[in-house]
C-alpha cells in the first residue's frame, strides 16, 4: 500500500514535543517534525533551508502574511507599556478600543464583545451565553444545540459538543453519554448549493432536526455560514437566511461561527454582512489578529443582552472568564491588524484575487482525480476522487489525499485536508499576487499528476 512507503528521514534531534491531533510517537516514526524557522508574506522556510508557499494561510489565520513588521511593533510598544493585567476586574485601553471597533465593523444587532484567548474558547462562551439567556427567560429545559453534518467548530468540551463528526475529530472518549450536541443530518438539498451539498447539512434538514427535537428544548444552532470544516460546501446566502427564519420562529440563537471565514476573506469583512444576516452571536478569532497573537472574540447581540439586563440579579451574571480574556497586547494587535486590513483594501482585493484563483483552479479539472473546486473569495476547496473511483494502490481516498498532502508539501506547498477527507483547503494570505496562485497551482498540477499515476488512472 503505499501509505506505508516511507520518506527519508529528516536530521532532527529528539525533542519532548507533541504536536496536536497526533500520537506521542507520530514525529519520531516520521523522521521528526518539518521546523518552520521564518516566514515572509505568503513564503515559509525551513531549518533546512527549504520554502514552502503557505497555502491555509497558517490555519486560515494569516490575512497580512508573514514577517508583518508593523504587527510586532505594536505588540513590542504595549508590552513596554502595559504587557497584561488582571482582566477580570480591570479594563485596557487596547480592549475597550478594540471591542468598539468590533461593533463599528460587525453586524448591527452586536452591543458587547467577551474576549477569549481563542476560537474554541470563543464558541464556549457562546454557547454558555446561549443556555443562559434560556434560563433568564424561564425556560431552562432549552439545553440542545444543532450544528451541521461534518461540521468542527473547537476542542473545547462544549465546541465538542458540536462536532458534526468531522473527519478527524474522535471526540466519543472524552464526551460520553449524555451531549447537548446534536447534528443535523445532510445532504443539503436546494437551489444554489453545489456538489458540497453532498457532505454537509442545510436549513431544510434542520428544521427536520428542531421538529424532532422539540423546538422547546433547542437553544441555539451553530454553523460556519461558508460550511468550511464540512468540505467546503459553500452553502448559498438563502441558507443562512433561511437558518436566521427558521431560529426567529422557534426562539433559538443563532450562533455563526467566523473563526475561519470572517475578516475579509470571503470579499467582504463578514459573510453576516455578505449574505445580510444578523446573528445572536458573532464567534471570531484566527484572522481577527492575523495570528500574530492569540485571540478570540465573541459578539453578542443586544438582544441576548436585554435578557441579563432584565433577568434574575441572583441569576444574570455571566460565570465564565479566561485568564488571558482581552490580552492587552493581543487587543492591541488586533487593532493594528483590522487597520491595516481596512487600508489596504484586503476585502476587495480578496474578491477579485478570488476571480483569478478560481479560474486558476480551473486548469486541474483535466485530472482524473479532480471532482471539484469550490470557494469565494481566498477561501477555496479542492475534492479529488469522486466515489465512482477504483482504489488499489490505496486503502481508501481519504488515506490517498493523506499521501497527497505530504507529496505536496514535499513539492513547497503547505495544505491541509477537511471532512470528509477527500478535500483540500485552500486560504492562503490575502496579499497573494497572481503569479504566486498560477505556482501554488503548477504544484497542485504536479501533485495530482502524481496521484493519477498512483492510483491508475
Amino acid at each position: 500500500m503505499i501509505e506505508n512507503l516511507s520518506h527519508p528521514p529528516r536530521q532532527h534531534a529528539q525533542h519532548g514535543l507533541w504536536l496536536p491531533f497526533s500520537r506521542p510517537n507520530d514525529l519520531e516514526v516520521e523522521g521528526g517534525p518539518v521546523i518552520i524557522e521564518r516566514g515572509e508574506g505568503v513564503w515559509l522556510w525551513d531549518t533546512e533551508g527549504r520554502r514552502y508557499l503557505d497555502g491555509v494561510g497558517a490555519l486560515e489565520a494569516m490575512a497580512l502574511g508573514h514577517g508583518r513588521t508593523e504587527l510586532a511593533e505594536v505588540a513590542y510598544r504595549q508590552m513596554q507599556q502595559l504587557a497584561f493585567l488582571d482582566v477580570f476586574r480591570y479594563a485596557s485601553k487596547p480592549a475597550i478600543a478594540l471591542a468598539e471597533t468590533l461593533l463599528q465593523i460587525g453586524p448591527p444587532n452586536m452591543a458587547r464583545v467577551f474576549f477569549a484567548p481563542g476560537g474554541s474558547e470563543a464558541v464556549e462562551t457562546a454557547l454558555k451565553l446561549a443556555f443562559q439567556y434560556h434560563y433568564l427567560r424561564g425556560e431552562p429545559q432549552r439545553r440542545k444545540v444543532i450544528c451541521r453534518q461534518g461540521a468542527y467548530h473547537g476542542v473545547t468540551f462544549g465546541a465538542m459538543n458540536c462536532d458534526g463528526r468531522y473527519h478527524a475529530t474522535r471526540n466519543d472518549i472524552y464526551l460520553g453519554e449524555g451531549r447537548f450536541g446534536e447534528v443535523a443530518e445532510g445532504p443539503a438539498v436546494g437551489p444554489g448549493w453545489g456538489l458540497g451539498g453532498r457532505h454537509t447539512a442545510g436549513a431544510e434538514n434542520f428544521r427536520q432536526k428542531v421538529l424532532q427535537l422539540g423546538h422547546e428544548n433547542v437553544a441555539a444552532i451553530i454553523v460556519d455560514p461558508l460550511a468550511v470544516a464540512s468540505a467546503v460546501a459553500m452553502p448559498p446566502a438563502s441558507d443562512l437566511q433561511a437558518l436566521r427564519a427558521l431560529c426567529d420562529e422557534f426562539g433559538i440563537l443563532l450562533i455563526v461561527d467566523e473563526v475561519i471565514a470572517g475578516f475579509a476573506r470571503s470579499g467582504r469583512m463578514f459573510v453576516c454582512e455578505l449574505y445580510d444576516v444578523q446573528p445572536d452571536f458573532l464567534v471570531l478569532s484566527k484572522a481577527l489578529s492575523s495570528g500574530y497573537m492569540p485571540i478570540g472574540a465573541t459578539l453578542v447581540s443586544q438582544k441576548v443582552i436585554d435578557a441579563f439586563n432584565h433577568g434574575n440579579p441572583k441569576d444574570n451574571i455571566f460565570t465564565h472568564g479566561h485568564t488571558y480574556s482581552g490580552h492587552p497586547v493581543a487587543c492591541a494587535v488586533a487593532l493594528e491588524n483590522i487597520r491595516i486590513i481596512k487600508e489596504e483594501g484586503l476585502a476587495d482585493r480578496a474578491a477579485q484575487m478570488g476571480i483569478y484563483f478560481q479560474k486558476a483552479l480551473a486548469r486541474l479539472s483535466h485530472h482524473p482525480s479532480f471532482v471539484d473546486a469550490r470557494g469565494i473569495g481566498l477561501l477555496w476547496g479542492l475534492e479529488l476522487i469522486g466515489p465512482d473511483k477504483p482504489m488499489t494502490a490505496f486503502s481508501s481516498p481519504r488515506m490517498a489525499c493523506l499521501w497527497l498532502r505530504k507529496r505536496l508539501r514535499d513539492l513547497g506547498l503547505v495544505t491541509l485536508t477537511l471532512h470528509p477527507g477527500t478535500v483540500f483547503l485552500l486560504a492562503p494570505p490575502l496579499i497573494i499576487k497572481p503569479d504566486e496562485i498560477d505556482t501554488m497551482v503548477d504544484i497542485l498540477d504536479q501533485g495530482l499528476s502524481e496521484l493519477d499515476a498512483a492510483l491508475g488512472y
